[in-house]
């Protein structure tokens, strides 16, 4: 970056970003963490869950871990994507273990 003309505050800041510091109490870092776990909902769950259906309980530890790293926002976000039925099913096991 610097290489580019980019100042040390900057570099630092981007730095700060890609390590997750202060994710709960960061706004750009928790709203990075969001994009990062809904891309990954969106456009990647799928073909991981197909990868891994004979580990369920592996899916919904998962999604656990997921769904704790997002904000109550993204997690509202989350819910509406536009999910396959076995997708928003593994979701719904992970949210709500008594179900």
């Amino acid at each position: 970056m610097r290489e580019a003309g980019y100042d040390d505050p900057m570099i630092a800041r981007v730095g700060s970003l890609l390590c997750k510091e202060n994710l709960k109490s960061d706004a750009e870092t928790q709203t990075l963490e969001d994009v990062i776990c809904l891309v990954f909902l969106e456009s990647y769950f799928a073909d991981f869950a197909a990868k891994h259906a004979h580990e369920p309980e592996k899916l919904i530890t998962i999604l656990r871990r997921t769904w704790r790293k997002m904000s109550p926002r993204g997690q509202g976000e989350a819910l509406k994507l536009p999910l396959g039925d076995r997708e928003k099913q593994l979701i719904q096991r992970a949210l709500n273990p008594a179900a």
